[in-house]
């Protein structure tokens, strides 16, 4: 049986140029033409269309009014437009993509290009039928597996459709500003659609019950911190107050699958972050909450002030292929597959998970699982430890905070008081200076700091002690206004959120050295190494990775050359191989990844290119990932976000043989 014709409506305003449409396309397609957008809806009173071409300069109701009216009536919501106009400048096409055209075409047109850019779409439109035929099967065995196929049909559709339609416009253009913004389009899209892919694929993995599990030691406090660095800009952009506490019985070595248990952590906060409004707040509480001879019991929460949640959305949220409600795909994205995710992982771990949430106060989450013990001897977090008689202040209106900081710092052996507002600091500083005991180290958060904060703070307190002053702030945050608290002779900070090991060595270098750290090895920070003989080629596409990545090897003094792309990155090499010690390479980047750029370094004909350390640096840090890495002929893997002190242990064991 022949297939029936599809059908499409062409709209010109211009009797001409629908009789010219109509004998092109005629042999192919049924096709009715409409001399305005109010026949065109006469029309679709009718029918529904498989395709419409349409005009942008019409009398009374122009092209892109046409499109919202189009797009805002979800009975035509999926039929692809394209537009077909004499403009031909850049930002009427950026509104006609923008307004959710598939393609954009000026006059005169190619009449074998116009038909293939409709068979292009056609055929998108006819795969996700395909699509959405194999999931309707799919429902006989599962109804809600098969609503969620029908959401991911829409949902791999609207970036693959940018995707095409952007790379055929960068196809035809010799404009460097548009090629730039057709490709921002394109990757921004296709990481898009790539989270979905990766959710799709873990789903699958579980639902065939091949979800393995890793199982070897790992340091929690690492973790925590790699995934606070992880939200650090998303966070900062919306200045959400973010605090990770960890509960008095935890410790800082366990055995089981990092990777997973991060994947979960990663999925709550992400949610977290999505769901909660600027000037929010979100907490990570970890507490080990019992112990038995060979495994620990953790209890994670993450709280946010976000949206919230009714009794019947709470009931369908672990279920594999759905959303709270259908309204959250549109307005916030995603596959609803975050969480059935992390409810299987958690339950590999022999836990479970669970939330409570009221409807306009916020959600919290709360996950357990069971790790094994480890062998390496080790005290808990926070440490305890010897000291003299140090004050500490803490200024800082979170509640929940400074109750945290309180913990640790009398887990040190030593006091703290609080301040919950500038004028109770002053107040107490000033109580101090007169009973001639003044505070050794002052903790300040960062929300303090205004145009004469740290001026009134100087002049009510002893010259000296301004470099006692500790602000606490996030890494971003102190570079927005480090510089001109340096001015003043502030030049501490401690990086939130924060961490018993950090915030105790910060309280051992302002003090001199009076708190000793009694067994603690973890978050140590060591003294730099001298990389001073050290040459480093980097291959990183991303600007801010390159400024992050050099800043934070600054003190090292080692010689850092960066490549934007892999080909560069080969280039580099080949011309001067005897100048660099240590390759780092970044696996995704434009025009040759980092696989292809290992492959031909080590393919080149001199034993340089066979000898130099070539490390990787990914997000992808799953085993197959690593393997990959290695059987390109990479020496090592680095995984992102990049814990600075695994770079340097990779340098120092690669280059000085430690």
């Amino acid at each position: 049986m022949a297939e029936e014709a599809k059908k499409i409506i062409a709209v010109d305003d211009d009797v001409t140029n629908l009789n010219t449409l109509k004998t092109i396309l005629k042999p192919y397609y049924e096709v009715y033409t409409a001399s305005s957008a109010a026949i065109l809806f006469r029309f679709l009173d009718n029918f529904v269309p498989d395709l419409i071409l349409l005009d942008v300069e019409m009398p009374v109701t122009n092209g892109y009014t046409t499109i919202k009216k189009l797009k805002s009536d979800e009975r035509f919501a999926d039929v692809p437009v394209i537009f077909l106009t004499a403009r031909d400048d850049e930002s009427s096409e950026r509104e006609g993509f923008d307004l959710g055209a598939v393609d954009y075409m000026t006059k005169p047109f190619s009449a074998p290009l116009l038909i293939k850019r409709i068979e292009n779409q056609l055929l998108i439109v006819r795969k996700s039928k395909e699509l959405i035929s194999a999931l309707n099967e799919a429902k006989n065995a599962s109804l809600a597996k098969g609503s969620f196929l029908a959401n991911m049909s829409h949902e791999i559709r609207t970036p693959m459709n940018a995707i095409i339609g952007m790379a055929q416009v960068a196809a035809k253009t010799e404009d460097v500003k548009k090629l730039k913004y057709c490709m921002s389009m394109v990757e921004n899209s296709s990481t898009h659609l790539l989270s979905i892919i990766n959710d799709i694929l873990d789903m699958s993995k579980i639902e065939a019950g091949k979800l393995d599990m890793d199982n070897a030691p790992f340091n929690m406090q690492d973790v925590l911190i790699r995934i606070s660095n992880l939200f650090a800009e998303k966070i900062e952009f919306k200045n959400i107050r973010f605090n990770i506490i960890l509960g008095e019985n935890m410790r800082r070595n366990y055995i089981g699958d990092e990777l997973r248990l991060s994947q979960v952590i990663v999925n709550l906060l992400s949610n977290a972050v999505k769901f909660t409004p600027e000037d929010g707040k979100i907490e990570l509480m970890v507490n080990e909450i019992e112990k038995e001879a060979n495994y620990h019991v953790l209890r994670f929460s993450v709280s946010d002030t976000g949206i919230g949640m009714t009794e019947e959305q709470i009931g369908k949220l672990f279920n594999a292929f759905t959303q709270a409600e259908s309204s959250t795909t549109s307005k916030y994205g995603g596959t609803g597959l975050g969480l059935a995710i992390s409810k299987s992982i958690v339950e590999k771990m022999n836990g479970t998970i669970w939330v409570e949430s009221e409807p306009g106060n916020g959600s919290t989450f709360f996950f357990e699982v069971q790790l094994e013990r480890s062998g390496k001897p080790e005290s808990k977090i926070p440490a305890k430890t010897l000291s003299k008689d140090v004050k500490v202040l803490v200024i800082d209106e979170d509640i929940s905070e400074t109750d945290y900081l309180t913990v640790i710092i009398n887990s040190f052996g030593i006091s703290a008081d609080v301040a919950f507002s500038f004028d109770e600091a002053i107040n107490l500083i000033k109580a101090a200076e007169t009973a001639r005991k003044p505070y050794d180290v002052i903790l300040m958060d960062y929300t303090f700091i205004d145009g004469d904060s740290i001026e009134r703070l100087k002049s009510s307190s002893d010259v000296s002690n301004i470099s006692h002053i500790i602000i606490m702030s996030s890494f971003l945050h102190w570079n927005k206004v480090g510089e001109k608290l340096k001015k003043i002779g502030i030049d501490k900070y401690i990086a939130k959120p924060m961490f018993p090991s950090s915030l105790l060595d910060t309280i051992n270098v302002t003090t001199g050295g009076t708190v000793m750290n009694a067994g603690s090895d973890a978050g140590a920070v060591a003294e730099s190494p001298d990389f001073s003989d050290i040459s480093i080629l980097l291959a990183e596409d991303i600007e801010i990775n390159q400024e992050i990545f050099i800043s934070l090897l600054e003190e090292t003094q080692a010689t850092i050359d960066v490549a934007e792309s892999g080909k560069v990155a080969v280039e580099k090499f080949k011309q001067n191989p005897d100048t660099y010690d240590i390759i780092i390479m970044d696996v995704q980047m434009p025009e040759m990844d980092g696989y292809e750029a290992t492959r031909t370094i080590r393919d080149m004909k001199f034993d340089k290119a066979k000898t130099i350390p070539i490390i990787a640096m990914t997000a992808n840090a799953f085993k197959e990932d690593i393997d990959r890495c290695i059987a390109c002929g990479m020496d090592d893997h680095l995984a992102k976000p990049i814990d600075m002190n695994a770079v340097i242990e990779k340098i120092s064991h690669y280059c000085k043989g430690q």
